[in-house]
């Protein structure tokens, strides 16, 4: 792969990074700028192949793309998307000044669908001040020297502006009491559900599980009995119970031993919850396995 050529550009009113796109790979940055834009400063008609995303810090302005017009202000983000005529225009009286960020990859649109943009609601709230991007995107201007260690800075301040739009949409969905999407698969879910069980099975609940995953404890249920026919309570009881077994088979230990080492502090409650699943105590499981390994 060629180098980037990259170009930097600096005037009173307006401060742009840009390199040569990078293909195949998930994100990464183009140009970035920040503009005090004049009246009546136009963009356009133009079809781009990269996603532009403007800050706007005051002022304002019209955007028009796929017969649409929208008049983003302060406070608000408007983006203009791969393949998709645009033109986008400043206030005569009032012009915008704004900060953008510009970039692509196979995952770009996806992180900008989670963050509540697409190509057919290009315009949003940002539910922050929108200083916060502006000081990320300056970062990433003054990292604009060519190297590897600031390759490396710029993709990550990119990351990060995406991680505040996606969690900014998720807190907005949170205030109007809306269900935050999902970001990945069922399976996805529940295959971190069944590693968080096995190696944290000793003190384990269904509440902690769906915490550390991120969703709620009701989705984790409905998900795991789709995919496993059995609820992670069950699943949990029954992991238990399962290494439980396994120390009465193959170790020396006491049974108050094996009932704290698979989380119960009671032995009793061990006995009830083993002679439940396997018909037999604890110690009656251990004399049968030992009769049957004698003879």
């Amino acid at each position: 792969m060629d180098d980037p050529v990259q170009c930097y550009r600096i005037s009173s009113n307006f401060r742009m990074l840009g390199s040569l796109p990078i293909e195949d790979v998930e994100l990464y940055l183009t140009v970035c700028g920040t503009e005090r834009c004049t009246p009546d400063k136009f963009y356009g008609p133009i079809v781009r192949r990269d996603y532009h995303v403007h800050f706007v810090l005051s002022g304002g302005g019209t955007l028009e793309m796929d017969g649409r017009v929208y008049k983003p202000r302060r406070g608000q983000i408007f983006v203009t998307v791969p393949g998709v005529n645009v033109f986008y225009y400043s206030d005569p009286e009032d012009p915008w000044h704004y900060a953008w960020v510009s970039f692509n990859g196979s995952k770009a649109a996806l992180y900008l669908e989670k963050a509540g943009i697409t190509a057919e609601n290009p315009v949003r709230d940002i539910y922050l001040e929108p200083e916060e991007f502006l000081s990320i995107i300056e970062e990433i201007l003054n990292h604009h020297e060519i190297t590897v260690a600031n390759e490396l800075t710029r993709t990550a301040l990119l990351y990060q502006i995406l991680a505040l739009l996606v969690n900014s949409q998720n807190q907005n969905l949170e205030r109007q009491n809306k269900p935050l999407p999902y970001d990945y698969s069922p399976d996805v879910y529940v295959d971190n559900a069944l590693s968080y069980i096995h190696n944290h099975y000793t003190h384990a609940k269904v509440s902690d599980i769906a915490s550390y995953i991120g969703i709620t404890r009701s989705y984790l249920t409905h998900i795991f009995k789709q995919k496993m026919e059995i609820s992670p309570q069950e699943y949990l009881l029954n992991y238990r119970l399962e290494q439980g077994s396994r120390l009465l088979r193959t170790s020396g230990m006491s049974i108050q031993e094996i009932a704290e080492s698979i989380g119960y502090e009671n032995p009793l409650t061990l006995s009830k919850m083993f002679k439940s699943v396997y018909g037999v105590s604890p110690k009656n499981y251990r004399l049968k396995v030992r009769q049957r390994e004698e003879g």
